[in-house]
């Protein structure tokens, strides 16, 4: 079976809506994941979201944004079914050539202190642990 990773289009949405679902990721389709926002965070350049497919089956995405200083890795995830075949590892490191050819030095991302399978992928590639509390004000939660 051959991986193709490639840019998300238009086209992919619902079937990436799809896979976060059964990646257990927290998706908010009224909120930062529908599809206007995406693609406006595309088109304006701040945001690089790749999927990899399986005989043109999406079967894994990341999402990575930057503020021209420090890129993020969002949204890394992986059908259940297909997880193990180090997927996960070529993706993160299309998004880090990305993010270098962009010539950014800090790569981060955030992970919940429960998802010890995120913590322990992030750190066999390298990242190192740093203590501190993330705080958020979400539009789409407010009433």
């Amino acid at each position: 079976m051959k991986l193709v990773i490639r840019p998300f289009n238009l086209e992919d949405y619902e079937r990436v809506i799809v896979l976060w679902h059964k990646a257990d990721l927290m998706v908010r389709p009224r909120g930062r994941d529908n599809l206007e926002k995406i693609s406006q965070q595309i088109k304006n350049g701040t945001t690089i979201l790749l999927v990899a497919e399986i005989e043109k089956e999406i079967v894994a995405t990341v999402l990575g944004t930057h503020d021209g200083r420090k890129g993020w890795i969002n949204r890394l995830a992986v059908d259940p079914g297909f997880r193990r075949k180090k997927i996960a590892s070529r993706l993160v490191k299309e998004l880090e050539d990305k993010f270098d050819q962009m010539e950014l030095e800090i790569l981060a991302c955030l992970i919940e202190k429960d998802n010890q399978i995120s913590m322990k992928f992030f750190k066999v590639l390298g990242y190192e642990e740093w203590s501190g509390k993330y705080f958020s004000k979400r539009k789409s939660l407010e009433s």
